[in-house]
């Protein structure tokens, strides 16, 4: 799969579930060790025209073969990108995406024409390739803890759409999958929203996978709870682990650049995907604000379930 050039020698990818820093660290990475960032390429709506899935699983729903060839395309900086539009655009959006192009594309052409030292594939949809990825490159897996997971998907109305696929396309590997799942929907109620339980089945099957994420020695776990109250030693073996030089200074700016430390938001505004404008160190308890006493009841429960046959 890989090849004899410098951006398949260094592509590195960070996946994880959504919301839980992929973008922060994508970040933190490509400006740290001068990587361009192509983002969510793999985004079924916005992505490459020869994606039409998400969360693709090489030699599940596409074949080993198609897999490579849409990636390594990818490195080579070849792909056409869909126009990415949503019903909930404004008009000058919908203008905008025809016209220059979506978030996905605009970084695929900046990666394109303004070369650097390598290419970071930011990509939560590559989540479940990321075993099948680590043989030939480095992946960061972020993770985040559940109640603030469904906290978030929850502010965002987020709904996992893609659970009853996966659980089929997955299940070969451990019965587990479609266990919890059973058990965890024996337990909802009226009073819990889609979003939470989203965000609950996703990180049920991702506890799942994660088991099979471990055999890898190229796989880094980014915990999103310890960027959020020790970001200096979060960063420092994040860099450490990818053999990234820093300085003590780099550091120390990237810490104030991401953290928000002077910021008096205790929360991010409802809807907005990356809030810059609240206090970092309360990432993972805003959600006490945002959930029920039955959803967070609900959660803990299921982390019951989840924790009996997973990598919780």
């Amino acid at each position: 799969m890989a090849k004899n050039n410098n951006f398949y020698k260094n592509a590195i990818i960070v996946s994880g579930i959504p919301r839980t820093a992929t973008t922060i660290v994508g970040k933190i990475i490509s400006e740290l060790a001068s990587y361009s960032t192509i983002y969510e390429p793999f985004n079924s709506n916005q992505g490459l025209t020869s994606v039409n899935l998400n969360y693709l699983l090489p030699g599940s729903n596409i074949s080993i073969k198609d897999f490579d060839l849409i990636f390594e395309n990818l490195l080579d900086l070849k792909g056409d990108f869909k126009q990415g539009l949503n019903d909930n655009d404004t008009f000058l959006k919908k203008i905008f995406k025809k016209i220059i192009g979506n978030e996905s594309s605009i970084s695929f052409k900046k990666a394109k024409y303004f070369k650097k030292k390598g290419i970071l594939i930011k990509d939560p949809f590559l989540l479940f390739a990321a075993e099948y990825l680590s043989k030939n490159y480095n992946i960061i897996i972020c993770e985040r803890p559940l109640l603030p997971l469904a906290g978030s998907f929850k502010r965002m109305s987020w709904i996992f759409h893609e659970n009853n696929r996966l659980l089929n396309e997955l299940s070969y590997l451990d019965s587990k999958f479609l266990e919890n799942d059973f058990e965890i929907e024996k337990i909802i109620t009226k009073n819990i929203s889609q979003s939470v339980i989203g965000a609950v089945k996703f990180f049920s099957i991702y506890s799942i996978f994660k088991k099979y994420l471990k055999q890898k020695n190229n796989i880094y776990f980014f915990k999103q709870d310890k960027l959020s109250t020790d970001p200096s030693q979060s960063i420092t073996s994040l860099l450490s682990w990818l053999k990234i030089d820093f300085s003590e200074q780099d550091i120390f700016i990237t810490k104030n650049k991401i953290s928000s430390s002077f910021s008096k938001n205790s929360k991010p505004k409802q809807g907005i995907q990356h809030d810059k404008n609240y206090n970092k160190k309360y990432a993972n308890k805003y959600y006490e604000s945002l959930l029920s006493k039955d959803e967070i009841r609900f959660i803990k429960v299921s982390e019951e379930i989840i924790r009996s046959g997973g990598e919780i």
